[in-house]
């Protein structure tokens, strides 16, 4: 609050209350002071209180908060409620601009950095008088091309209005569209005089006013518009839709509780804070991850937030690089719209994390890749759409494009308009401003999602939020905004988004944490009664696990890394209970939800069962070791009792207990009955011989019964139903319905399809068409087939018409494979359960309908070709494609010519060998005969010791895991990702790994548990590898360890800018992960 450091400065207060005795009020155009008169009440929110009535105001009159003892002048947080429509600016910009004029009551409302404005309209003002309206003036209307006509479109003297004999001007827009949302303001020629929404007299449903100011309304039939100006305000005549015609981000009275379904770098097993949960590590949330819990998620939780989606540049992705390619390290495209999919048979909407604010490049400092969004545009950034205030116009490593950054500034909050680590949007640039609005439509409609988590929101203004949910009309939209005070930016976002409520989490949330209980009055979003737009949550991926991470955010409940402890249990579900109790959204954190589901799922049933939302009322008080609550919902009311004094042992009369802790309980009342909530494993299609159903049902009152039939007919009436147990097989294609019921209430039936689909019986098979760039194109498999280690095999074989093809083995029904030159540039992981072909599209692969699998050469396929094996046996199968009917195979193990042969053999069955033998074969279908061909797998005998690999761990890596498999995947030898901490040395320094004598070959990686790994390793000996230039490399066992230990040719320079992970610029004293020039350097 700006006036106090201002007073401090030069007075000593005794008393906090003291400062409010000063003298306050209002400034008007930096001449007219009002002074307040003070109010007898403070406000809700224990706020001091006071008010200047009538003031009398004109269009462009400029309005500030002032303290009459120093002259300090201001403009506080403004209530959004009341006539705060008919104003500009705010907070960010220091003072009030009127948009119409009129007489207003002011009320201002004083509390040390909680500072708010309510502006109502005058009280017993007498009669204001109209303005009248200059007759020598000429008045233009302008606006979208849609209304005015594309060569006209925003042009300041679009249209001229036509002068009325009372000097007030009119124009008719004729034959307008229905459902078309059309766009205006008025000028008087110039941009420096303008009226827009403010200025509209009693605005019906349809017309509503944007964060331009600009009025947009929408036609329910079509028809004609009158527009009506009399110099000042502005009347609109038209049949208007009786839908608003820009639909709001931010859910009215929502009861939506939203579940955040990742920790940080929780793409992958063993990420900082994948700690253990009663036996069993809390693991990853990639897609598939989540869509084997989606049933669950779908009973409890009405939104999921992921995290970015996106093509990254890896990691946890908040470096997007292509948008519209929507394959991560979380998973595929198809994996996530399997998942978005399974939560809207849930009835649970999903929100997208939206990283725009800044994006990664290609291959510089300023290229980008293309964007592709399909029907709603291909676009193709440069360095010009960078703002120009970012740093690759001034780094010394920016090469060829320093300098080139010549968007325009888009704003940004706090000092935090330049995001240090990647490339920041010029958002205030039309193009980029397209580019956003063709990226979220198609993310809503293409993709699935249903609502935006924009991160890094402080670093652009928030009027483009705005533009960007009012183009995409999602049902949510929620800002991080990382600072106490959110207001400002919401009225620039025209209160079209909710915003994290970093206020409560700093204040209550910490408050619970340290028994300091009183902290839970009037913390934040809530306090100041914008419980509306409020998110509220416990804890974050950016607050959890801060330090371990290496991150610089260290605010996680408990003390960092400590939360998921046993002994602070009641701070986490205490604090979850403040946040499911209170009014706004509440964000249950996925590893708080793993370990603590029983608690937590109780408690959002009872939020639910008395319907409490995002505008619920608050009635509390606190105290030493206390802070009891009442929250009002639509049927019923929650009762929290938090801390030891807070009587949460004794149940309130009329309530009933949802759950009690150690120092807090939870209760409600309802005047509904308890509807059990179902949930079934969702509609799939499967390829197994059978498939797993499960169902679950909860209540708060008891344990529902489930009934469900599997022939099609109405549980609720069928002769047919049978009692659900446990979970059940099923075979075939099958539709089962299902019901549960508690004391006599039930459920609505639900409905899932099981479809069987036989796998294919042919060979696989996969065409590629690579792009003309490519010099050498490679074919990576895993799970279900091997072509070698990375990057796979070379691949060379053609069609007649230029497409690669490879046809996998009779035995293969699904294998995972990547397209890749080698040098960079790779597919999606791709899943091969049928044939397919594939063509490049940009950036990533596409399934392609312009290629045939019939014109592939008839040839013969066998699995192994020839091998050195140490096994004792080796299972050789054939097959054929590219024929009509079932061709012969046969075959000599004599080193006979298996054409002329006697002793030649038809194949009917995988052939097994034991020592060396020499194959050869051919197929035929009658009409055309293969080739011979020739395969010798010779024996050798296994090592007869334990296989033994060893590593030189290098002298940046802390620790070394050695994660082990066999070739299927189906035996770990060393425990989940990332493995057994190596922690043997030999006399040499290898650190180093014996298995069971029973393995003879063994796949592995060598990792550092923290991100960095080697490629996959293979062995069937004794090996030694070492790390050079960021790769394994196979290394004399007769070495010293530390003679190969290789430092990465990178080196920080602490003299040179450098960065923290949230883009914010840190100088030589700061400790923790910095980024500099690309890569990341842990100080």
């Amino acid at each position: 609050m700006k006036r106090f450091t201002l007073f401090l400065l030069s007075v000593f207060v005794s008393s906090f209350m003291a400062m409010f005795a000063a003298p306050y009020g209002l400034l008007i155009n930096g001449t007219t002071k009002l002074e307040a008169t003070p109010l007898s009440e403070k406000d809700f929110q224990d706020r001091e209180q006071f008010l200047v009535s009538c003031v009398t105001l004109n269009v462009g009159d400029k309005v500030q908060l002032t303290d009459f003892a120093n002259g300090a002048t201001w403009m506080s947080a403004i209530d959004p409620y009341g006539e705060y429509q008919k104003f500009s600016g705010g907070k960010a910009e220091g003072h009030l601009i009127c948009n119409t004029a009129g007489s207003y009551d002011f009320y201002i409302k004083l509390k040390y950095e909680d500072d708010l404005v309510y502006i109502g309209p005058g009280q017993n003002c007498g009669t204001v008088t109209p303005p009248t309206p200059d007759p020598n003036a000429t008045y233009y209307v302008t606006g979208s091309a849609e209304l005015v006509g594309a060569d006209k479109a925003w042009s300041e003297t679009a249209i001229a209005m036509t002068k009325n004999a009372d000097n007030t001007f009119t124009h008719t827009f004729s034959d307008l569209e229905a459902s078309i949302v059309y766009r205006m303001k008025i000028t008087n020629g110039t941009w420096a005089n303008n009226w827009g929404y403010p200025a509209v007299a009693n605005a019906p449903v349809g017309v509503a006013g944007d964060t331009d100011q600009n009025i947009v309304f929408k036609l329910k039939t079509k028809g004609n518009v009158v527009v009506n100006f009399n110099g000042a305000s502005i009347t609109l005549q038209g049949d208007f839709s009786n839908e608003a015609p820009i639909k709001s981000s931010v859910p009215a009275e929502c009861e939506d509780v939203m579940l955040q379904a990742f920790y940080y770098d929780s793409y992958r097993d063993g990420a900082p804070g994948d700690v253990l949960i009663n036996g069993k590590q809390l693991g990853n949330t990639k897609w598939n991850v989540l869509l084997d819990q989606s049933g669950e998620i779908g009973t409890y939780f009405d939104l999921v937030w992921l995290p970015p989606s996106g093509k990254s540049e890896g990691g946890t992705g908040y470096h997007q690089t292509v948008y519209s390619n929507q394959n991560s390290d979380w998973g595929s495209q198809k994996e996530l719209i399997e998942f978005i999919n399974r939560m809207h048979a849930a009835n649970t909407k999903v929100v997208a994390d939206i990283v725009i604010n800044h994006a990664g490049c290609k291959s510089s400092w300023c290229d980008f890749y293309t964007q592709n969004f399909g029907e709603y545009g291909v676009f193709e950034p440069d360095a010009s759409w960078i703002a120009k205030s970012d740093e690759v116009n001034n780094a010394p490593d920016a090469g060829d494009c320093k300098g080139k950054a010549t968007g325009p500034e888009d704003g940004g909050y706090n000092g935090q308009d330049n995001y240090g680590a990647a490339r920041d949007w010029a958002h205030a640039k039309p193009e980029v401003q397209e580019m956003m609005k063709a990226y979220l439509k198609w993310m809503k409609n293409v993709i699935g999602f249903d609502g935006w988590r924009y991160d890094y929101a402080q670093g652009f203004k928030g009027k483009y939020i705005d533009m960007y949910n009012s183009a995409s009309e999602n049902y949510f939209s929620v800002v991080e905004f990382w600072n106490n005070d959110v207001s400002g930016y919401l009225v620039d976002a025209n209160w079209n988004t909710m915003a994290f409520d970093f206020g409560t989490k700093y204040s209550a949330i910490q408050g619970i944490a340290d028994g300091q209980y009183q902290k839970c009055m009037g913390s934040g979003l809530l306090g100041a009664g914008l419980s509306k737009f409020a998110v509220t949550f416990v804890d974050s991926h950016d607050t959890y696990f801060g330090c371990e991470a290496g991150r610089t955010n260290h605010d996680e409940i408990g003390g960092c890394g400590k939360s998921m402890e046993d002994y602070n249990k009641d701070r986490v579900l205490g604090a979850n209970a403040f946040i499911l109790s209170m009014p706004g959204v509440p964000c249950v954190f996925y590893p708080h939800w793993a370990k603590y589901k029983d608690a937590i799922g109780k408690m959002v049933l009872a939020r639910k069962a008395a319907g409490v939302h995002s505008e619920s009322k608050v009635s509390d008080e606190a105290g030493n070791g206390f802070y009891k609550s009442t929250i009002t919902g639509k049927h019923g009311s929650i009762r929290l009792l938090l801390g030891p004094n807070s009587g949460f042992n004794t149940t309130p009369q009329g309530y009933t207990l949802a759950y009690k802790g150690g120092n807090f309980a939870m209760y409600y009342t309802t005047t509904q009955a308890e509807v059990p909530v179902l949930s079934i494993t969702p509609s799939t299609i499967y390829k197994t011989e059978s498939h797993t159903v499960e169902m679950t049902a909860v209540a708060l009152s008891g344990n529902p019964t489930i009934y469900y039939t599997l022939d099609g007919s109405d549980p609720t009436t069928s002769a047919t139903k049978k009692t659900y147990t446990s979970a059940f097989t099923i075979n075939g294609t099958v539709t089962v319905k299902a019901y549960a019921e508690l004391n006599g209430v039930k459920s609505a039936v639900q409905e899932a399809t099981y479809t069987y689909q036989a796998p294919q019986q042919t060979p696989l098979t996969v065409k590629f068409l690579p792009p003309a760039t490519w010099n050498k194109v490679y074919l990576y498999t895993w799970d279900g087939a091997n072509l070698g280690a990375w990057p796979g095999m070379e691949w060379k074989t053609k069609d007649s018409k230029g497409w690669l093809y490879h046809v996998f083995p009779g035995d293969v029904r699904e294998v995972k494979i990547i397209f890749t030159n080698g040098e960079g540039e790779q597919s999606n992981d791709i899943i091969l359960d049928q044939d397919a072909c594939y063509e490049w599209d940009g950036s990533q692969e596409k399934l392609s309908q312009n290629c045939s699998l019939s014109d592939i050469p008839f040839q013969l396929i066998i699995s192994p070709e020839g091998k050195v094996f140490k096994t004792e046996s080796l299972e050789i199968t054939m097959s054929t494609t590219g024929a009509e009917g079932t061709p012969a195979i046969y075959y000599t193990l004599d080193n006979t010519d298996p054409k002329t042969s006697s002793s030649k053999k038809q194949y009917t069955a995988p052939v097994v060998i034991t020592t060396t033998t020499t194959l050869k074969a051919y197929a035929t279908d009658g009409a055309k005969e293969t080739d011979v061909q020739t395969h010798t797998y010779t024996y050798e005998t296994p090592q007869a010791t334990p296989l033994t690999v060893s590593f030189a761990k290098p002298n940046d890596w802390a620790k070394v895991y050695l994660y082990a498999w066999n070739d299927g995947g189906a035996t770990l030898y060393a425990g989940e990702w990332p493995g057994s901490e190596m922690t043997q040395q030999n006399s040499k320094g290898w650190y180093y790994h014996q298995f069971d004598a029973s393995v003879k070959e063994v796949n592995f990686i060598f990792n550092n548990g923290s991100g960095t790994q080697t490629a996959d390793l293979w062995t069937d000996a004794d090996v030694c590898y070492g790390w050079e230039n960021d790769k394994a490399v196979i290394i004399d066992c007769d070495a010293t360890a530390v003679e190969n230990i290789t430092t990465p040719t990178p080196q920080l320079d602490i003299t040179q800018p450098m960065y923290n992970v949230l883009g914010q610029q840190v100088n030589a004293t700061y400790r923790g992960i910095v980024i500099q020039n690309g890569h990341k350097y842990l100080r």
